[in-house]
């Protein structure tokens, strides 16, 4: 029986694992499924630690495709470190902004972009000199002609900025978006709404609605708008927004393209500045009930959110567009047609105006390289878009369902190795959808499903595998003590088939006349009778750390030494044929008082080497020691009815216990099939438990060594008082009854007083 769980434990038959597997497949699938289903659902809601590690997954796409070529027909203008240094602080009077404006649109520009706007009028400080120099004058401090009061009015109304810069932006060969900056809700400061004249310059020409109102929430909703000085928007017909929404993180991916105030929609800074660069391609907004159903550019479709938002292929870290100092253009530093049919954006990338904005590429990206991003995106189609939610639920599915394929037929390490390949290989499909399609697939939640459902399976299956094991640690302990079921379970190597040669003792105990017993009492009050006496004397082989090898009907074969050596198997074998024997006095008197059959046994002890493992075939074996030591502990027990004893050993085993026991000599015989004749002892005690025998055990010596000497009526005699003294001594009166005998007949020729056995 133990042979099974030594199988289950080296783990060697797959039938049982597989049975294993089939039991928990059912509650797999449900626990996969359940864990599915709140992926699924957790993925529509949205869970902000998730969406912060999908946001870092997207980026790392970007870092592993690395930077490429941002060259064509899009470029900025930078109003740099190197300009202020050159031109002065920021902002800059409008006459410098004038000549700016003026060498973009000498230098060739299609259209030029504002990535800032001019809200308030300028300060005119040149103006306000000359009119507080007029009125000094006319004061009369100094004598002055009318004329020259005439011509520094003249002068004063020249020079003022504002005025020089609307002449300026109206004399461009290029047209000119100016900058507005929206103001979303929750805002702390909102602006007065700007003219009917200027929204409806601003707003977007083509809106369609399809279907319902969009509601409110669906879209970029805006409170407020700063607009550009009315002086400077009346000169020109273009105005869009500059304003950036980044992500949670504060890192910036997607790029509005519309916006909603006061019910109506309003384009971003590259959008309108490619309806200034290209009139003959007007843009379209189409809004449904969920939102942005779609903008189409010309014959372009842009792809973009339900909210209006462009998700950007960024194409490198900073500065990767071509780019010039504002400074440089303004001196005539640059060739001449630097930006020949360019769409230009001008804009600002001085740390200290804080117009830098982190994205995938790089922590400190210029903002007006964002509306450049946009403006290639668009006009070379080089469109990213996030993966529709059928998408995500068919990888969060599928996933799910190879997950549990493989689980059902892989175990251990190789499950692990599937579980790694396979998470790999979607990461591996989301970048070549990324490279190849465009498209965001989601990574966290597929990805999180298949980790927490290996996590749960393994763990599931180890907390199955403990109970199995616990299971056959209870069972196992059943047969060896928990100190050997500990070592066994440590080291299942050791439960491999075959054995080893090896020095134990053998321990045979059986029950005498159990056979008569058993018909002359029915089984139903027998069988609770003989579990009773066996389960006790199983404990006494478990206390002395032996291995109950088998139970042989009513006897049982104990080893001691294996499967953990025991340099003290010997002394152990024999404790525990004395425990056993102590136990058995206490059982007869339970048995009396209940009038039930009183049992005696008979014990055999042997040590020697012999070969002690796993016997069996591949499916089936036990633990068990073969040879002939194990033989001789066997035919032991059976001399114990010839020779009234009830726990014989021999030899070897006295020789190692004698410092320990006390035992005496029964006869020296010869088993059947053996040459070399054995010594046999009867274990008495322990030693300093001999007091009241020690001179029945002396006499007893004296009187065998009178027998072998064919001194037998001196041995008769010895006998006798031997036989008095213990009130009763069978080993006794069967040596007296033998001297008796050869008495009676005296042996002819040479005698010897070995006992040969003919029997087994």
């Amino acid at each position: 029986m133990h042979s099974e769980i030594f199988v289950r434990l080296s783990g060697r038959v797959a039938g049982p694992a597989r049975k294993i597997g089939r039991a928990l497949s059912a509650w797999e699938v449900l626990f996969v499924s359940g864990l599915t289903v709140l992926m699924a659902f957790l993925s529509i809601v949205g869970v902000p630690l998730f969406d912060q590690i999908e946001l870092k997954c997207w980026d790392l796409h970007f870092k592993s495709r690395g930077q490429i070529d941002a060259s064509g027909p899009v470029a900025f203008v930078t109003i740099d470190e190197e300009s202020v240094n050159r031109e002065g602080r920021w902002p800059w009077p409008r006459r410098l902004m004038a000549r700016l404006l003026k060498a973009v649109d000498d230098s060739g520009a299609l259209v030029i972009g504002q990535d800032f706007g001019f809200f308030e009028p300028d300060l005119k400080l040149r103006r306000q000199a000359i009119l507080d120099l007029r009125d000094n004058l006319g004061a009369g401090r100094l004598p002055v002609s009318n004329e020259v009061l005439t011509w520094l009015d003249e002068v004063a109304a020249v020079e003022d900025d504002d005025r020089i810069l609307a002449d300026t932006i109206r004399g461009l060969s290029a047209p000119l978006v100016l900058g507005h900056f929206f103001y979303a809700e929750g805002s702390k400061f909102v602006p007065d709404p700007p003219s009917p004249q200027l929204l409806d310059k601003a707003a977007c020409p083509i809106v369609v609605s399809s279907g319902r109102e969009t509601p409110k929430g669906r879209l970029l909703e805006q409170v407020g708008m700063e607009g550009n000085i009315p002086a400077l928007a009346e000169a020109t017909r273009y105005s869009g927004s500059f304003n950036v929404v980044p992500d949670p993180d504060g890192a910036v991916r997607w790029m509005p393209l519309v916006f909603r105030y006061q019910g109506r929609m309003f384009p971003s800074l590259a959008l309108q500045m490619l309806a200034a660069a290209f009139p003959d391609l007007p843009y379209i907004v189409k809004l449904n009930e969920k939102g942005v159903e779609g903008i189409r550019f010309g014959p372009v479709p842009i792809a973009t959110s339900d909210k209006g938002e462009l998700l950007a292929n960024f194409y490198g870290p900073g500065y990767t567009f071509p780019h010039y100092s504002a400074s440089a253009l303004i001196r005539g530093e640059l060739p001449p047609d630097c930006l020949k049919d360019k769409l230009v954006v001008v804009g600002i990338t001085t740390m200290g105006l804080h117009d830098m904005r982190p994205t995938p590429f790089d922590a400190v990206f210029p903002g007006v390289e964002l509306h450049c991003t946009v403006l290639k995106n668009i006009l070379e189609q080089q469109f990213f878009r996030a993966s529709d939610i059928a998408y995500d639920l068919g990888a969060l599915i599928g996933m799910a369902l190879i997950f549990l394929v493989a689980q059902h037929f892989l175990r251990g390490t190789l499950l692990a190795c599937f579980v790694a390949v396979l998470l790999g290989g979607y990461i591996y499909l989301t970048h070549h959808f990324f490279l190849r399609e465009g498209l965001w697939l989601n990574h966290v939640y597929p990805s999180l499903n298949l980790a927490f459902a290996y996590v749960g399976t393994t763990m599931h299956r180890y907390l199955k595998v403990e109970r199995e094991k616990r299971k056959v640690r209870d069972t196992f302990s059943l047969y060896v003590p928990q100190s050997v079921v500990a070592e066994v379970l440590a080291n299942p190597d050791k439960l491999r088939l075959g054995g080893e040669k090896k020095e134990l003792s053998i321990l045979f105990s059986d029950i005498r006349g159990f056979t008569t017993l058993s018909e002359r009492f029915p089984a139903e009050e027998l069988v609770p009778q003989l579990n009773h006496y066996l389960t006790q004397m199983t404990e006494a082989v478990f206390r002395q750390q032996g291995t109950l090898d088998k139970y042989i009907g009513d006897a049982i074969m104990a080893i001691f030494g294996a499967p953990l050596p025991q340099q003290d198997h010997s002394a152990r074998a024999c404790e525990t044929a004395l425990s056993m024997i102590e136990e058995l006095r206490r059982l007869q008197k339970e048995w009396a008082n209940k009038n039930m059959p009183v049992l005696e046994i008979g014990i055999g002890i042997n040590s020697g080497m012999v070969m002690v493992g796993n016997m069996g075939s591949e499916r089936r074996f036990d633990y068990t020691a073969i040879g002939d030591n194990v033989n001789l502990a066997s035919r032991l027990e059976g001399l114990t009815s010839r020779y009234g004893a009830r726990i014989i050993i021999s030899e070897s085993v006295w020789e190692q216990v004698k410092d320990a026991f006390v035992a005496r000599e029964l006869d020296v015989v010869r088993v059947k099939g053996k040459q070399k004749p054995v010594a046999i002892y009867e274990l008495m005690c322990r030693r300093g438990e001999e007091a009241g025998i020690s001179e029945a055990l002396e006499l007893y010596a004296g009187s065998l060594a009178a027998f072998r000497e064919k001194k037998w009526d001196t041995a008769i005699e010895g006998f006798e008082k031997v036989e008095k003294i213990l009130g009763g001594d069978p080993p006794s009166q069967l040596c007296r009854t033998r001297c008796e005998s050869l008495l009676e007949n005296p042996p002819e020729g040479e005698w010897s007083h070995i006992t040969v056995l003919d029997k087994k």
